[in-house]
């Protein structure tokens, strides 16, 4: 009969997106990340070769959590739907959204990551590129690097500016103002949206 793990990956992701969003990414080294998920510091290493690449999965966790929420509304072109779900994803997920919202990648995945995992995050981030593309072309406009520079604006940099102060105190989300805000910054960019790349 084989022994189950007491310990499993998510426990350790778990741990790590807490630590991350309560202190930083200084404060998820491997010591805490084990006393946090009350297992022996040697355990992690049985999961995760590095702490890389353990954070990168804490990334990669967060990410596919938002992306699970707001890309179905992105591939059908409904980009006031996308913000509203990134708000409620954000206000029901406040570990996960302070990890993805209040740094980038860089901040915290300092090393090479494992060629899975490498892998799992870019096919990630192509399929949140594929839903600005489609939001584009709803709004039928080309797929220009400038319009696409104004989708990602509209639905990801804008609505985040506008979560950014309650994600840094931590005080909880005014819903109606930040998707107010949220909405009317993604009007006026998607408005920009332009026939020609300039």
């Amino acid at each position: 009969m084989v022994r189950k793990a007491e310990f499993s990956e998510n426990d350790f992701i778990l741990a790590a997106i807490d630590l991350i969003a309560l202190g930083g990414p200084a404060a998820a080294t491997m010591t805490a990340i084990a006393t946090a998920a009350s297992a022996p510091t040697g355990s992690i290493y049985h999961r995760f070769k590095s702490r890389t690449d353990l954070i990168g999965a804490a990334w990669r966790h967060s990410l596919s959590s938002m992306a699970a929420d707001i890309y179905p509304h992105l591939a059908q072109g409904n980009s006031d739907q996308a913000i509203c779900a990134l708000i409620d994803w954000a206000k029901a997920n406040p570990a996960p959204a302070r990890i993805i919202m209040l740094y980038v990648e860089n901040d915290l995945i300092d090393g090479p990551l494992s060629p899975q995992l490498h892998k799992e995050l870019n096919a990630l981030y192509q399929k949140l590129g594929a839903g600005l593309s489609a939001v584009i072309t709803y709004n039928r406009k080309p797929l220009t690097p400038a319009n696409i520079a104004l989708a990602n604006f509209a639905i990801f940099d804008g609505p985040i500016a506008a979560m950014k102060p309650y994600l840094r105190n931590q005080s909880g989300l005014d819903m109606s103002l930040c998707r107010n805000v949220a909405l009317a910054c993604c009007k006026t960019s998607l408005e920009l949206l332009g026939s020609v790349d300039k």
